[in-house]
């Protein structure tokens, strides 16, 4: 059985070991206006810095990293992201992700970035 058919125990088995390497893969992370105000307070910031330091607007949605912007997001030397307990709900929801899933070939290759991902897919087959 593939990965993709055992998608709900890898996920129910998904343990994130705070790697960083979810915040370090090139994408979007999308916030709302919540999210903003919830990671301004975590980073002692008023919601207008957090926007003008923090976040870029593209088409009308506000992100906090993209291939070109903020690339490492929130992290910090050691790879542990400074606003976790405030995260967007697009982190909170990893790997969860329709893209990851569409096929064992994106899978695999997210596997190769997630060692706790790794770890499920192996737990669970």
């Amino acid at each position: 059985m593939s990965g993709i058919q055992k998608k709900e125990e890898i996920l129910r088995r998904f343990r994130c070991r705070g790697s960083g390497a979810c915040c370090r893969a090139g994408g979007y992370v999308a916030v709302s206006d919540a999210d903003i105000k919830t990671m301004a307070n975590r980073l002692q910031m008023d919601d207008w810095m957090f926007r003008q330091q923090m976040v870029v607007v593209i088409n009308g949605w506000s992100y906090i990293a993209t291939p070109s912007h903020r690339v490492r997001c929130f992290l910090d030397e050691q790879n542990r992201c400074k606003v976790y307990e405030a995260r967007p709900k697009a982190c909170r929801t990893y790997p969860d992700w329709p893209e990851i899933w569409e096929s064992d070939e994106s899978l695999e290759l997210e596997m190769k970035q997630c060692v706790a991902l790794r770890k499920a897919v192996q737990d669970a087959c």
